[in-house]
């Protein structure tokens, strides 16, 4: 009895990490899908860099380390909703134009009743498919996450 729960407990140590690595997206528009997928379930992954590529999280990590403790840094709103808050209702993914590792995946939706348009630019590496962009296309200021994470705030 005691050879099996050591058994036991071995194998799931092997699963164990497996089931907790970073999901893999072969395909761009699954990626984006997931990425919303939170804004209905309220359930949100503890970690979204798993989503990002090296160089988004670069960015993103660099950013941080600019800002000076206790302020808020250059992002103060969630990049997938164009927003603070979110009630997402008619979110319509389009399907992924892809050239080579490179792919661009629409998403369209409402938020609080107000129109949205989001592009995202993905790369495909090793692990599958990454976010290395997102822009908001519509709303009063367009924007590019990577331009927002670069920009020295001191410097505007």
């Amino acid at each position: 009895m005691r050879t099996i729960g050591l058994v036991l407990t071995a194998l799931l140590m092997l699963i164990g990490p497996a089931a907790l690595a970073a999901p893999v997206f072969e395909d761009p528009k699954g990626l984006i899908a997931y990425a919303y997928t939170p804004y209905g379930t309220g359930q949100f992954p503890e970690d979204l860099f798993e989503l990002y590529s090296p160089t988004l999280t670069e960015l993103w990590e660099a950013m941080e380390a600019r800002t000076p403790e206790g302020e808020v840094g250059a992002i103060d709103f969630d990049p997938f909703i164009n927003a603070q808050d979110y009630e997402i209702k008619d979110l319509a993914i389009g399907d992924a134009a892809i050239d080579g590792d490179q792919a661009i995946v629409m998403a369209t939706f409402t938020n609080f009743g107000e129109p949205r348009e989001m592009r995202f630019t993905l790369v495909r590496r090793a692990e599958g498919w990454k976010i290395d962009d997102i822009e908001a296309l519509s709303g009063e200021y367009p924007w590019r996450l990577s331009e927002l994470l670069a920009a020295d705030p001191l410097l505007n």
